[in-house]
């Protein structure tokens, strides 16, 4: 009989389009996003992998639960990468299903539909995106105080079910100020990514449990990049090498992590 091997780590990464999408464009077949580098890394370790990337652009923190039976109940991963919480602070007014309708990845061709695309709704769009821009000078973060408290309160039950759960590993992001391009369009996301990573800081330092852990990808990015070099070229998405160095950070996080679970040993 065939001796057994230990079980691959199952890691689960959710998100927005922070975790889905990189900066340049085109995206070369290498360029991974850093859940494909968590991947490569545990398995050049001698790690069994499985990694299953969830991510929907511009979803925001309350959509978390609407495939957590599937994703946590079910399949119960070791491993849970909760990369939400950084669409909230984009926009000042303008509402979501105009975002995915505007700049939706799915669009299909056709003579009216291209038409009303280019000659209505992406006008429209700009039009009211420049208002906001102005709008944002002066908003910036008054008002997002209740924003950030209730996508707290969503991640901290998503957090609370999830550890019932064969309790695995959390790990939860710290975001990147905007870029300059991101800046631009929109002056009052720094204040409000702020105010999220203050919240986000503080709720898994009140959980103060090692299975509950910060990933501090603004202190990544100070060990790998020079000083000046922006991480994110097109303003808000991470660049090639920045996926890199997050992933590959991660994954020796769980290496460390998965060393007291003799079944989620490196393999032979």
């Amino acid at each position: 009989m065939a001796e057994a091997q230990p079980l691959p780590i199952r890691v689960l990464v959710k998100g927005a389009s922070l975790t889905h999408d990189i900066s340049a464009r085109p995206q070369q077949r290498e360029d991974f996003i850093f859940s494909r580098v968590i991947e490569e890394s545990l398995l050049g370790s001698g790690h069994g992998a499985n990694v299953w990337t969830s991510a929907v652009a511009s979803q925001p923190t309350s959509h978390i639960f609407r495939t957590w039976e599937a994703e946590i109940k079910a399949w119960s991963p070791d491993v849970v990468v909760l990369n939400a919480g950084y669409y909230e602070p984009v926009h000042l007014f303008l509402p979501r299903w105009l975002e995915r309708h505007a700049n939706s990845l799915k669009a299909r061709p056709g003579p009216i539909r291209s038409r009303y695309r280019q000659h209505l709704l992406r006008p429209v769009w700009k039009t009211l995106a420049r208002v906001q821009q102005q709008l944002d000078k002066r908003i910036g973060g008054r008002f997002f105080g209740r924003t950030v408290r209730r996508a707290g309160a969503d991640l901290h039950a998503y957090i609370d079910r999830t550890r019932e759960v064969g309790k695995p590993l959390v790990m939860v992001f710290e975001f990147l100020r905007p870029g300059a391009r991101g800046r631009d369009w929109f002056p009052g996301m720094e204040a409000r990514v702020e105010m999220m990573n203050v919240m986000l800081r503080k709720l898994v330092a009140d959980y103060d449990d090692p299975d509950v852990m910060l990933v501090r990808i603004p202190d990544i990015i100070d060990r790998h990049l020079p000083p000046g070099t922006e991480p994110n070229n097109d303003g808000f998405h991470y660049n090639p090498d920045v996926h890199r160095f997050i992933g590959e950070e991660i994954a020796e996080e769980i290496r460390t992590w998965a060393k007291q679970y003799p079944r989620l040993a490196p393999r032979d």
